[in-house]
């Protein structure tokens, strides 16, 4: 009997090793003991961490974040918007990793502002932090939100839409005065084209009724469906020349503050 168990164990280890569950059941149509799944570590300074709610956001469900290590990257940069000084005027440019991975300061260095971009985030997690662009009072906002909602696919294009349009309310309840510009979403990935559209086309239409302006980014990049390769690395993220593109196209709303 023990020579069974050992020649178990070992055959366990082996194939969990190769193919994991799946090889252990298709051999012996049960989990395997070793691949039982661990209980995630208990932090034992989890009271201590910084959280969203300590600058007033309240932290969105983590069912709504598209990829796990969205969650921290959500609250590091909620928590270092938490403590900055108002604007009082310039320009906030506002968003997910598209506006989070930019030098805006640098791009534009004749005016103020500020990059509201957090990295893996959606329509969701902007409605949750929208108060805090508000509390900024930029005399203009610069807003591109919606391709992680687009991946993620947790909601419709719709839906997408619709959450951006609470952003604005917000936004123009908050800040008497505020011009905001609305960017479409660019194209990414060829198996998104037709969603990226989708929501482009009932923002266009969303945007437009309400008389803002609207800015079209996606024609400016888009190649056979997907975006122009020559200014990404990877399919939905911008290098330099990429973002010298959009500059250009924005730059006649910038202006100076």
């Amino acid at each position: 009997m023990m020579r069974n168990l050992a020649r178990a164990a070992l055959i366990a280890g082996m194939l969990v090793a190769v193919g994991g569950c799946a090889a252990w059941n298709h051999t012996f149509g049960e989990t395997p003991p070793s691949a039982a799944v661990a209980p995630a570590p208990v932090d034992p300074y989890a009271a201590e961490r910084p959280t969203t709610a300590s600058v007033g956001v309240v932290m969105p469900d983590l069912n709504d974040f598209p990829h796990s290590w969205d969650v921290s990257t959500y609250v590091l940069r909620v928590t270092q918007f938490g403590v900055m000084p108002p604007l009082n005027g310039g320009v906030a440019f506002v968003g997910d990793s598209l506006t989070d991975w930019m030098r805006w300061n640098e791009m534009f260095p004749e005016i103020r502002s500020r990059n509201f971009g957090i990295a893996g985030d959606t329509t969701v997690g902007l409605k949750a932090r929208i108060n805090q662009v508000v509390a900024a009072r930029p005399a203009k906002v610069f807003l591109m939100i919606g391709t992680n909602d687009v991946e993620f696919n947790r909601l419709t294009p719709e839906g997408v839409v619709a959450n951006i349009g609470d952003c604005i309310d917000a936004l123009q309840k908050g800040v008497p005065g505020v011009t905001i510009y609305v960017e479409n979403l660019l194209p990414r990935q060829p198996q998104f084209d037709e969603k990226v559209r989708t929501v482009n086309a009932l923002l266009k239409a969303a945007i437009e009724k309400h008389g803002l302006a609207y800015i079209d980014l996606y024609s400016h990049f888009v190649t056979n469906g997907r975006l122009d390769p020559t200014v990404t690395p990877d399919d939905i993220h911008l290098s330099g020349q990429g973002y010298l593109r959009w500059r250009d196209v924005i730059r006649p709303f910038v202006g100076n503050n």
